[in-house]
């Protein structure tokens, strides 16, 4: 026998052992269940290796069968092909290793699995299989292919892509490892559509298809980092994804680099009505992208976030499937740099939101809510802090029940009504006189009522109202002054202790009652039907902004049949009027109550049905329309003779005389879009400056032209829905040059105004 002969017979003997090792090797010991063997073709371009590449028969998992993952993995929203673009092959997540799923069908390359939270997804089997055990992670490294490099599903694939032109110098990253084959990323042509986002792809190309490797920079968010921002992205994701969460500081000090600020968490609990959790978030800030990264008390992983351009109208808290501690905002407004200002003090308190509901000279009184609302609402409690050094002096909790507290003027008092008693889990009427101090109780009365109990304020005077009975007590007291029945279609619409008498107004009549003796004082004729008052609609979110800090004034305008009316309510003296309409609230802009800033629909009879609306200015002393505009203004405030506003959520300032803008905060947004959502508090106006909440930050914005300065550190602010006057009133006050800020993590914070207006020096 020639030597040849015998190099050929040793040649095959070698083939057909390498092809019985692949066939007991490949193997999917992961599958748990029987199944069925199918033939694939063999490259015998690549015999000498061939046994490390190339699955020559494997064990396909049958339906119903559970498979486990030995690896990260990425799933699929279909299943690929030759013909798959390359930049469109839609991950939609990265399974973990020893996570298993339920299979539905089976192809030569892929099986497919239900998931509960995603739909179908495909997974490629070489991710079940033994051989991949061998798949290791490497630190991310920069790989430049060659030209007619072709890159694969999985090592042992017959799905390929060819590098093309779309590969930025055919230049990609690898974070993996197996053999002589280099897992690469390949991010997605898009990032997300309507409801969901996409992860990059992994994909494996082999060495000699390697023209050159290079170490990726660590620390790719710091400031003097050159790696593309959708280089980073890519890494980021996946370097987050692959470890399952088991990242801790010191990880992401290495990958990313120190962050611009460190702050205080968003509320972390995910059990609604369990007590509030909070963390450590790191922001890393760039003028295209800001990432935050939020850990646990316990330094690990618990939350991720990009905020990203986007243009139309903005898209929050995108995810993927159950991911949703890996999300996206995409946003139609400036990213805001971090300003670090800080404050003079801050008190941390147990529920997300805090609004400032009263105040005197040493206590500041704090309104506290979970946010929830239509049977999501657990927990809302009343406290007052010391306005020297915010220490917290008592507290009162209401859990899912009603609350109510008035302040008297000049008093050191606050009398509170709570409909539920939560440390003794029942309903219960309670009406406590706290002495705001120390938190003492002066008196206490639980009036029991088959009927919900509303608690109003008069002078000196708590009004109690069922609805068919009216029961005016002492404030001081707490003794019964008087009592008197309503009819069915009365309404009390008494606004505070500030109110000189009580307010009863119905179908005929509006009628003023000393809350002494119940005498009447004054009253006038409704000589047409009265018209639904908007302020009774839950997301009525107009009328006079009411200061905390100041006294409430004698005028108010008030709904009399068909007419508004400006009323002195010491007299019953009607100062001017405005013309009803369902189609129209106002909001009213100054303390003389001259100026009302008209929202007016334009495409359904009523206010509240609309989706296209204009603004209108009136003056009612001139008892005439200043000018018009288009789109809903709101959150007006006046300074000299310019009027800022927001314009379907979007700051805006105009001449007050006229309504020619003067500028418009720079935006992405379509004309249909409304981003009222993200603009439900008020301006503060400082002598260069505004001061407002927008969306999660508290936003500086130059008086001039309307630029973002950038955003005051570690205060995350936010919208409770349902919460319309507290967030408008009691989110951001001023006393002084003193700024008082709530927040949506449970803060509650004192700025010094000097300090905030030297924000120059805080970049």
């Amino acid at each position: 026998m020639s030597r040849s002969n015998i190099k050929n017979i040793l040649f095959r003997i070698l083939c057909s052992a390498a092809m019985v090792f692949s066939l007991i090797a490949l193997s999917p010991s992961g599958v748990k269940g029987a199944g069925q063997a199918i033939e694939k073709s063999l490259d015998y371009t690549s015999a000498p290796v061939f046994a490390a590449e190339h699955e020559t028969l494997i064990t396909l998992p049958k339906k119903g069968d559970l498979i486990t993952l030995r690896h990260y993995t990425p799933l699929f929203q279909e299943r690929l092909s030759a013909q798959s673009d390359l930049h469109k092959l839609q991950v939609l997540h990265y399974g973990q290793q020893a996570e298993e799923f339920k299979v539905r069908s089976t192809s030569t390359e892929m099986v497919s699995v239900n998931t509960p939270d995603r739909g179908i997804l495909w997974i490629p089997l070489w991710y079940l299989s033994e051989r991949s055990n061998g798949m290791v992670d490497i630190a991310p490294q920069y790989v430049n292919l060659k030209k007619q490099a072709r890159m694969k599903l999985t090592p042992t694939s017959s799905l390929k892509w060819q590098a093309d032109g779309s590969l930025p110098d055919l230049r990609l990253i690898a974070i993996a490892k197996w053999s002589d084959w280099y897992g690469v990323i390949i991010n997605p042509a898009k990032w997300h559509d309507e409801y969901s986002i996409y992860y990059p792809v992994l994909l494996w190309v082999r060495d000699k298809d390697i023209e050159k490797i290079e170490a990726v920079p660590n620390q790719l968010l710091s400031p003097n980092s050159t790696v593309p921002t959708e280089d980073v992205r890519g890494i980021a994701d996946l370097l987050l994804q692959r470890t399952n969460r088991d990242i801790d500081t010191a990880n992401v000090l290495k990958w990313l680099g120190p962050p611009v600020v460190r702050e205080i968490s968003a509320n972390l609990q995910n059990v609604v009505g369990e007590p509030m959790v909070l963390g450590e978030t790191w922001r890393y800030e760039r003028t295209d992208a800001q990432f935050t990264i939020t850990f646990s008390s316990e330094g690990k992983l618990a939350r991720t976030k990009w905020v990203l351009p986007g243009e139309g109208r903005p898209m929050m808290n995108l995810y993927s499937g159950e991911d949703y501690a890996f999300s996206n905002d995409y946003v139609v407004t400036p990213l805001a740099p971090t300003l670090k200002i800080e404050p003079d003090w801050r008190n941390q308190g147990d529920l997300d939101y805090t609004y400032l509901v009263g105040a005197n000279e040493k206590v500041l009184l704090i309104k506290g809510d979970d946010g929830g609302y239509s049977g999501m609402h657990h927990d809302s409690s009343l406290y007052a802090l010391d306005r020297v050094n915010g220490d917290k002096l008592w507290q009162i909790d209401a859990g899912f029940g009603g609350l109510t507290a008035y302040m008297e003027p000049s008093s050191n008092y606050v009398t509170i009504f709570t409909a539920y008693n939560p440390h003794a889990k029942k309903y219960e009427n309670s009406i406590q006189r706290i002495r705001l101090t120390d938190g003492k109780v002066m008196w206490e009365l639980k009036p029991a009522s088959e009927s919900e109990i509303a608690m109003l304020a008069a002078n000196r005077s708590i009004i109690l109202w069922d609805k068919m009975k009216l029961t005016v007590l002492d404030a001081e007291t707490g003794r019964e002054k008087w009592s008197m029945g309503t009819d069915k279609d009365a309404r009390v619409i008494n606004q505070g202790t500030g109110d000189p008498y009580v307010l009863i107004r119905d179908n005929k009549w509006l009628r003023a009652y000393d809350p002494d003796n119940g005498m009447e004082n004054w009253k006038l004729e409704i000589k047409e039907a009265v018209m639904e008052d908007p302020s009774d609609y839950p997301y009525y979110a107009a009328g006079l902004r009411i200061d905390p800090f100041k006294e409430q004034s004698s005028k108010r305008w008030i709904l009399v049949g068909q007419q508004w009316l400006l009323l002195d309510i010491r007299n019953g003296h009607t100062i001017t009027e405005y013309p009803a309409s369902p189609k129209e609230q106002f909001e009213v802009l100054d303390s003389k109550q001259r100026y009302l800033l008209v929202q007016r629909s334009l495409d359904n009879e009523s206010y509240w049905g609309a989706s296209l609306y204009e603004t209108i200015l009136y003056d009612s002393v001139e008892e005439r329309e200043l000018w018009r505009l288009d789109g809903k203004g709101a959150k007006g405030s006046i300074d000299g003779d310019v009027l800022f506003l927001t314009v379907d959520g979007i700051p805006t300032a105009v001449k007050l005389d006229t309504g020619s803008e003067l500028w418009t905060m720079s935006n992405a947004a379509s004309k249909a879009a409304d981003l009222s959502s993200f603009a439900a508090s008020s301006f503060i106006v400082l002598e260069q400056d505004l001061l407002y909440p927008y969306g999660h930050d508290l936003l500086v914005i130059h008086k001039r032209d309307g630029e973002v300065r950038g955003r005051i550190q570690n205060m995350r602010m936010g919208y409770a829905e349902l919460r319309e006057q507290y967030t408008r009133n009691g989110t951001l006050n001023v006393s002084g040059e003193e700024l008082y800020s709530g927040s949506a993590n449970g803060g509650f914070s004192r700025f010094s105004i000097a300090n905030v207006e030297k924000w120059q020096e805080q970049r």
